[in-house]
């Protein structure tokens, strides 16, 4: 039982690997690995529950293992017939009657006949076989089904032009090949030698060709072959060092299985968590993603270290320096949007040459792509591109570009970052393209300077580095939505005490009455905060047009801070919708340290925040986040404030405090919401001697009632 268990389990890893693969523009070839697939796993159960029962139907086990036999060698013909048209599906029908009638044929001598096996008994622990007048030569004709389809895979790889393609056929026709010799080895070459208790476990070569094929459907990037050795040298040590010391350490605690099961449990436990947790580290330390993501964090900085200061001209010859180095392209090409809506080339050259219109289909298929980072491969290989392919394509080809990063806010394109071809003459890799993706933020943000600020001429009249990125910041916050409404009386007050900071204010008009807005601080000071709070407004208005549920918002939000910000980020601030048509706020608190509600009802101002976890600490927040409801009166206030103002202190190191705020906005009861703004803001600073030492934000809302705007 213990080995068909195996077999067990391999059918249904078979099944998951057929059913992963997206039908969508997949066509025939997708039907035809399908049904490849299938054979293989009814191939593994037939054998399996042949094989398991042996010892009491010998007939039933007979049909079985003889049906077992007949789905291997169909599933290899199925296979061959994919090597055929994979990857440009194509009509052959006088094959496909050739290989049916190949079928009819095998199932008549496989099945109903005494030419493969004629009969199997399991005795002990030993199965014993008693094969048919024609079973070797019935068992070389499936082998050579299934070594003619790896060879077809072969010779198509090599006739393909695209390297993308190529790359599947070869993993193709390694999952046949491997598949074969596995089945050889198993219910062949070791039976013969004298092991023939591991029959059942025959049925686990279909997994490697089902995988195989699986994979190379799904795969749109070339391999980036260091890392390729890397891991499989890293399986290799891991089943040597660590699965073969486990499993040791298995079968001596397994010996008091009867007496001391407690003991047994316990250890197996202990070992898995020793082993487990060494092995993790050593595959990460040595053949892994650990030093990929230092090579990653050093690429970061070294373009977050660019100085804006120098001119367009300048900025993107040392950032074509660094990406160079870094990816060894033959060219780079940057595009801007321009006023107008098109994308223009703005490096190299001084000239803006128009490369797409702003009615150009492909602007619009870029501004709606599932994600910022494209590969040519992708577009290539990948179904989903299927209904774009010919415009990314021509566009591709136009720049003379392999790969692009596509700065977008909301559903417009920033710019756009065009990557030649490999000097070496290799594509873009996975490698490549998870590189691309971890420096995204940095490249959006020099694209945003060339969009919003190094087209003016601002070089002249503010300073250098300081004042270039005070323009992206000024550009960022005064493209606020404001709460405008008769019902409500609104007022800001967002800044930084050194120019440059990290605080955000944001709003957005939802509907007539209804307006989303966040405030918080970006984690930092300085620069590097200023250009995270700019990428993370423009994420979280695009996001805000992508999803619709508030929670998830909010989620993706903290992933995105996770994954794509420098490491080390983090976000303290509310999420809120106001709906002055209902008369309430929605909001979520994501570590706001202050949320300050006064109702006329009542004489003092209570928070309200209640509890809320900062973003950018683990990257699924989304179990952890609570919306809250807070019903607004008319004649009511709420302010909300970032720790800019409670932290401020006094030259004796006194802070401020909650106290001092909640007197101070108790006292401006009836004021107006800029008044209360003012009236915080200048007690801070009285406090603080003039001196506060942190970036500021505070919003206050006054809620008069639900009134309609007058026409």
């Amino acid at each position: 039982m213990g080995l068909t268990l195996f077999t067990y389990v391999s059918a249904v890893l078979m099944l998951l690997g057929i059913f992963r693969v997206k039908r969508r523009g997949r066509g025939s070839d997708l039907r035809t690995f399908r049904f490849a697939g299938l054979l293989s796993v009814s191939y593994a159960l037939c054998l399996a529950t042949g094989y398991g029962l042996a010892i009491s139907d010998s007939a039933t086990a007979l049909t079985l293992l003889r049906l077992a036999a007949f789905f291997a060698a169909t599933s290899y013909l199925a296979f061959f017939r994919l090597a055929l048209s994979y990857p440009y599906p194509r009509k052959l029908a006088l094959v496909d009657l050739a290989l049916l009638a190949l079928g009819a044929l095998a199932l008549w001598r496989f099945v109903f006949t005494d030419d493969y096996l004629v009969q199997v008994r399991r005795v002990a622990m030993e199965y014993l076989r008693f094969e048919g007048p024609r079973y070797q030569l019935l068992s070389g004709i499936g082998a050579a089904a299934a070594l003619l389809a790896a060879l077809v895979f072969i010779l198509r790889g090599f006739r393909t032009v695209s390297h993308i393609y190529r790359q599947q056929l070869f993993v193709m026709a390694a999952g046949m090949l491997g598949s074969t010799l596995i089945g050889y080895l198993v219910a062949i070459y070791l039976p013969t030698h004298g092991l023939n208790t591991i029959y059942p476990i025959a049925g686990t070569s279909g997994l490697v060709a089902v995988w195989s094929a699986s994979y190379s459907f799904s795969a749109t990037r070339i391999f980036h072959v260091p890392t390729l050795a890397k891991t499989m040298g890293a399986w290799i040590a891991l089943f040597l060092l660590f699965v073969l010391p486990l499993a040791f350490l298995s079968g001596v605690v397994l010996q008091f299985r009867l007496s001391i099961p407690v003991i047994v449990v316990l250890s197996l436990s202990l070992g898995f968590l020793l082993f487990g947790r060494w092995a993790e580290r050593f595959s990460r330390g040595r053949f892994g993603s650990a030093r990929d993501e230092e090579a990653r964090e050093q690429l970061e900085s070294d373009i977050a270290h660019i100085d804006l200061s120098v001119g367009r001209d300048d900025v993107l010859s040392k950032l074509a320096a660094i990406l160079e180095a870094e990816f060894k392209f033959s060219w780079f090409v940057m595009l801007s949007e321009t006023d107008a809506g098109d994308l223009a080339r703005v490096y190299p050259g001084a000239d803006e040459a128009i490369v797409a219109p702003a009615e150009a289909a492909v602007i619009q298929i870029l501004a709606s792509l599932p994600r910022p980072v494209v590969l040519k491969t992708d577009v290539i290989a990948d179904p989903s591109f299927s209904g774009s392919k010919a415009p990314l394509l021509e566009f591709f080809e136009t720049l003379g570009a392999e790969a692009l990063v596509v700065a977008r806010e909301g559903r417009r394109v920033v710019g756009v970052f065009a990557f030649g071809p490999k000097r070496s003459g290799a594509d873009y890799d996975i490698l490549d393209y998870e590189s691309f993706s971890a420096v995204y933020g940095k490249l959006f943000v020099v694209a945003y300077y060339i969009r919003h600020v190094a087209r003016e001429s601002l070089l002249a009249t503010v300073e250098k580095e300081v004042g270039l990125a005070d323009q992206i910041v000024k550009s960022v916050q005064d493209s606020i939505d404001p709460i405008n409404h008769p019902g409500v009386d609104v007022a800001y007050v967002c800044r930084s005490t050194r120019q440059l900071g990290g605080d955000l204010y944001d709003a957005v008009r939802i509907s007539e009455h209804r307006w989303f807005f966040v405030v918080g601080d970006v984690s930092g000071k300085g620069l590097n905060a200023s250009m995270s709070m700019v990428i993370l407004k423009s994420m979280i208005r695009t996001l805000l047009r992508e999803e619709q549920d508030f929670i998830k918002l909010v989620a993706r939000t903290n992933a995105f801070i996770k994954e794509q910000l420098p490491r080390g980020t983090f976000f303290a601030g509310v999420f809120g919708f106001i709906a002055l048509d209902k008369g309430s706020v929605y909001f979520i608190n994501c570590g706001i340290p202050v949320i300050y509600f006064r109702s006329p009802g009542l004489d003092t101002v209570i928070e309200v925040q209640g509890e809320g976890k900062m973003l950018g600490f683990v990257r699924n927040l989304e179990p952890y986040l609570k919306t809250r409801k807070l019903a607004l009166p008319p004649g009511s206030s709420l302010v909300i404030s970032t720790d800019g103002i409670i932290e401020a202190e006094s030259v004796r190191g006194e802070r401020y405090g909650k106290e001092k705020m909640v007197q101070i906005v108790t006292e401006n009861r009836g004021a107006s919401a800029q008044e209360i703004v003012d009236a915080v803001i200048k007690s801070a600073s009285s406090f603080a001697d003039g001196k506060l030492e942190d970036d500021i934000t505070i919003l206050a809302i006054n809620y008069h009632g639900h009134k309609e705007k007058k026409a």
